[in-house]
């Protein structure tokens, strides 16, 4: 009897209990998210002054992806004809902003819940039909991640999935969505915006090769500026080098500096108490237009030309960055994976060709930039400075003594030999 009374209460209390809030947050390779954020760059676009087009292509990307349309909002601006618009949707929006003088637009796409918001790409590239197509990737909404994946997505159909055994930092800067991973292959992982920007594991391979390829080359480099590099890597390369009296690190994002410090402190390994070490918290392109100093070497270490670094791949900041540099100075900036990113290595050769006398690229490969070789665009207005001998870089290499493992003087020579396809590509 006791027991029929329990169970006839357990029944009663069951009824009597709301109803659970639903729960729409999704989860998918073991990993527990809000929603999926994609971020668009579109250029050579179409369309781009025609609010009935761009009307009908947020529409139909919404219901592609499985998503409720509410409401439709577009504004053209009557100056440049650029055309701002919102769809927004049960499951968050679709924005857009477009540039028709440039042939760029800006997409914006958040979805909550099933909705899949990469249905959506292929309405948006058959509408515009754009010459570039470049997609952010980004898990919102992401509690701290005990384990999983990560899976970044830098290019349309290809990416990597990195397994993740914690996460340690996961934020939204001023500037950007910073994560710190800890993974058991590459050990700790920055990613801004979804994308690898350095592993514990294989940071050397690009950090000492943009560091040494133009100080080496220079032969008597003094004063450096680093843009961007906020982790510190470069930084700690830069400084291994004795006759350097003087660096410039230039990092717009002091989330980055910080928290770099705090769980990669291995990436600069102490340079940021260097004396000869001074860090700027400012935006690149605004310190080289405004600033007096002149430097030897200039090391552009910025994410790729989206968000917070745009304005660092633009000729006003190319001409800028020239008048700052002495005859024999040089600069060097990644310009992306050439497998992938033909139109970013392009353009950089392109704009940097204007305003220098010689320009030309050097390869590395890193295991964690998926793809192949990155580039390292390379201009100087002294021919020479590519152009030194094995002989003359290894007196120099052994001079400086300094300790390297991937850098050699060796690999410095042939790093300079490009693929057919690039050749032809920038003929």
């Amino acid at each position: 009897m006791g027991s029929r009374l329990e169970s006839n209460r357990e029944a009663r209390a069951d009824i009597d209990r709301p109803p659970a809030a639903p729960d729409y947050f999704v989860e998918r390779d073991g990993v527990r998210f809000a929603g999926m954020h994609l971020l668009l760059d579109m250029w050579g676009a179409a369309h781009l002054s025609n609010q009935e087009v761009i009307g009908e292509a947020l529409a139909r990307a919404a219901g592609a992806a499985g998503a409720d349309l509410l409401q439709l909002h577009l504004h053209t601006f009557t100056e440049s004809g650029g055309i701002s618009g919102v769809a927004l949707l049960a499951e968050s929006h679709i924005s857009i902003h477009t540039w028709p003088e440039r042939g760029f637009a800006a997409v914006d796409i958040f979805m909550c819940g099933a909705c899949d918001p990469g249905d959506a790409l292929p309405v948006l590239k058959d509408i515009f039909k754009p010459r570039d197509f470049r997609v952010t990737e980004q898990r919102r909404g992401l509690s701290r991640v005990t384990g999983g994946w990560f899976t970044e997505t830098l290019y349309p159909g290809y990416g990597q999935s990195i397994e993740i055994i914690d996460t340690l930092v996961q934020e939204m800067t001023d500037y950007q969505d910073l994560a710190i991973y800890q993974t058991p292959a590459l050990g700790r992982v920055l990613v801004l915006d979804g994308i690898v920007q350095t592993a514990e594991v294989d940071e050397f391979y690009y950090h000492e090769m943009i560091a040494h390829l133009p100080i080496l080359a220079h032969g008597d480099a003094r004063r450096v500026l680093i843009i961007g590099g906020g982790d510190g890597g470069t930084l700690r390369e830069v400084l291994k080098h004795p006759r350097i009296e003087h660096v410039s690190l230039v990092e717009i994002d002091a989330r980055v500096v910080e928290l770099s410090r705090r769980h990669l402190p291995g990436l600069s390994a102490g340079a940021f108490e260097d004396p000869r070490a001074r860090l700027v918290i400012a935006d690149g392109a605004e310190f080289v237009a405004g600033t007096d100093e002149r430097f030897d070497v200039m090391i552009i270490d910025s994410t790729d030309p989206v968000g917070p670094s745009l304005a660092l791949f633009d000729d006003p900041f190319y001409g800028n960055c020239a008048e700052l540099l002495g005859e024999c100075g040089i600069l060097i900036r990644q310009a992306g994976v050439p497998f992938f990113q033909k139109e970013e290595y392009v353009a950089a050769y392109r704009k940097l060709g204007r305003v220098f006398a010689d320009c030309a690229f050097a390869l590395v490969a890193v295991p964690t930039y998926c793809g192949g070789h990155m580039a390292l665009a390379w201009a100087s207005n002294d021919p020479e400075n590519k152009q030194r001998p094995a002989t003359a870089i290894t007196a120099r290499f052994r001079a400086a003594a300094i300790e390297t493992r991937y850098y050699n003087p060796e690999i410095h020579v042939s790093a300079f030999a490009l693929p057919a396809f690039m050749k032809a590509a920038l003929a």
